[in-house]
């Protein structure tokens, strides 16, 4: 059994709130960069992924019903062929994410690596809005296209703007951070 606590603290004692105590910090301010960095990486190339799957899949559709209703049958083969590149779009974006993050790696780790992902990507589409980049699902493939074109140096320039404190929360930093430093 074990005593109950004071509703205050005695005269002479000082209690300390939680605020008080200061800030913990995993890390280095460079390691906390690159996860944060890693996060927002991994969260956009998950959306990206999510979206080509959705498009390619609605290309299908289109092409299904050009054939069985339209009975156009050269327009719906043309449609598969098309669905079938953005399908390819879509496995070369996630094979090339996951050789950069080496999510392989931590593979014991890596559905609580997901979940982090996905909690952050709402605020991350909110962060890129914010500084005037393509940030919903279904514009955010663009946002690689102006990365690769003429739109380049004003896209890094935007990007620079990004405020990650913003876009991640400092416990979610934290945890990745500890969850990579434990699958090593």
């Amino acid at each position: 059994m074990y005593p109950a606590l004071p509703d205050e603290p005695a005269d002479d004692a000082v209690w300390q709130s939680a605020d008080d105590v200061g800030e913990f910090r995993q890390g280095s301010a460079f390691s906390r960069w690159a996860l944060a960095r890693y996060l927002v990486g991994r969260a956009i190339g998950e959306s990206v992924g999510s979206t080509l799957l959705t498009v390619a899949l609605l290309i299908f559709g289109v092409a299904a019903v050009s054939e069985w209703v339209l009975h156009v049958t050269l327009l719906a083969v043309l449609l598969a062929i098309l669905g079938l590149g953005v399908l390819l779009i879509r496995w070369l974006v996630r094979f090339v994410l996951r050789r950069l993050t080496e999510a392989d790696r931590y593979g014991q780790i890596e559905t609580r690596l997901r979940e982090l992902v996905s909690d952050t990507r709402g605020d991350v589409l909110r962060e890129l809005r914010r500084i005037g980049l393509p940030s919903h699902t279904v514009t955010l493939p663009l946002l690689a296209f102006r990365l690769i074109g003429k739109r380049r140096k004003l896209t890094f320039e935007r990007l620079r703007d990004f405020d990650i404190r913003r876009a991640v929360p400092k416990a979610r930093l934290d945890e990745l951070h500890m969850l990579l430093l434990d699958g090593r």
